[in-house]
This record gives C-alpha cells, sequence and structure tokens, in this order.
C-alpha cells in the first residue's frame, strides 16, 4: 500500500512539475515560492492589519506569528528529522527544478535534503486559516495565496505533492489549535474579547 502511495505521488509530482511546464509558471512560480516576494507581502500585510485593522489587526499579527513560529517548529524539529524523506531532486534523476535558475537536477543527485512535510505549505495554510477565520469576508485572498504557494513548491521540483498535502495538514491543524485556545480566551474574558465577536470577522 505504501509503495503504491509513494508511486502515485511520484507520478503526480512528475506531472505537476515537469509535464505541465510553460514559460508563464516558469516565471511566475519563483516569484510566489521567493522569500523575498512573500516577506514584502507579509511586511505590507502586517503594516496593514496595524494601521488600519484596529484591535483585530493586531490580535491577527499576534496570531499569525504564533501559528507560524509553532508550525514551522514542528515541522522542521520534529516532523521532517522523524520522515526523513528526501527531495524529490535528490532522487529523480534529469528532473528541471529551481534553484535561482531552472537546472537540471543531476548536479544534486545524493543531496539528502529533508523533503516531509513542506514547511512553506504548513506556514501558508496556517496563516491563510488565521485570516479567513478573523477576516471572513476575504476568505478567498489568503486561501488563493496559500493554494499558489503550495503548488509552486511541487511546480518548483522541491517537493512531492504529499509533503505539500501533509504540510497544508499540519497548518490547519496548528491553526485549528490556536482558535480553540482563542474560543477558550472568549469564554473566559469575554469584555476584553468582545472584538473577536464583530466587526471583521462577519
Amino acid at each position: 500500500m505504501l509503495d503504491l502511495l509513494a508511486g502515485l505521488d511520484r507520478s503526480l509530482f512528475l506531472l505537476l512539475s515537469q509535464t505541465i511546464r510553460n514559460p508563464v509558471f516558469d516565471r511566475v512560480m519563483p516569484f510566489v515560492s521567493g522569500a523575498g516576494p512573500v516577506a514584502w507581502v507579509l511586511l505590507i500585510g502586517a503594516a496593514l492589519l496595524a494601521i488600519k485593522g484596529g484591535t483585530r489587526g493586531r490580535w491577527a499579527i499576534f496570531a499569525l506569528l504564533v501559528v507560524v513560529a509553532l508550525g514551522d517548529s514542528l515541522s522542521t524539529f520534529v516532523l521532517k528529522p522523524f520522515f526523513a524523506r528526501s527531495r524529490p531532486f535528490a532522487t529523480i534523476p534529469g528532473i528541471w527544478i529551481y534553484k535561482g535558475q531552472w537546472v537540471l537536477s543531476d548536479g544534486f543527485q545524493g543531496q539528502e535534503t529533508v523533503s516531509f512535510p513542506s514547511n512553506h505549505a504548513v506556514n501558508a495554510t496556517a496563516a491563510a486559516m488565521i485570516l479567513a477565520h478573523l477576516f471572513r469576508r476575504y476568505w478567498p485572498i489568503p486561501a488563493v495565496l496559500a493554494a499558489l504557494i503550495c503548488f509552486s513548491r511541487v511546480y518548483l521540483g522541491m517537493h512531492y505533492p504529499g509533503d505539500v498535502i501533509a504540510g497544508a495538514l499540519v497548518g490547519l491543524f496548528v491553526a485549528g489549535v490556536f482558535m480553540a485556545f482563542e474560543s477558550m480566551l472568549k469564554q473566559k474574558y469575554p469584555a476584553r474579547f468582545a472584538f473577536l465577536s464583530s466587526g471583521g470577522g462577519t
């Protein structure tokens, strides 16, 4: 059964990262996945939340910091060492991958960098879940951005689809834990956390 799932994962990876490659995605996906653009989006978003979002916006910043820190730590220090799955480019010869530029994976054979789960997927999904929860009217925006980030990791040859799916599930779990904590605070201190029951969440 595990061999079957691994085979399906590999086949889907080759489809999404090699078969459907095209000039548009070759330019767009590195930008979507890149640390620089993501960092700028986060900084601008945080500034807007702090300035325009009021108490709810500042709570959103706190929530994002918590879920990303928890999710990233859980993935990096617990799950990745436990599963120790190699990235696709370390085991599949002759595939195109993005390493600052598009190159063939042959030069990266044997590099045992750990792939499962995808930290990008963990963080993007956890953040999207929190933003969709706190600003429900605008939920499609974080949802689409998270989906694009997850897809980009497969397209760039950095992760198998299974890595991304697992990362998304971890992100949902971490966001769910935070939301349960938030619910507990609302019940215990209803006046102090009244801002969570009105305004941007509708």
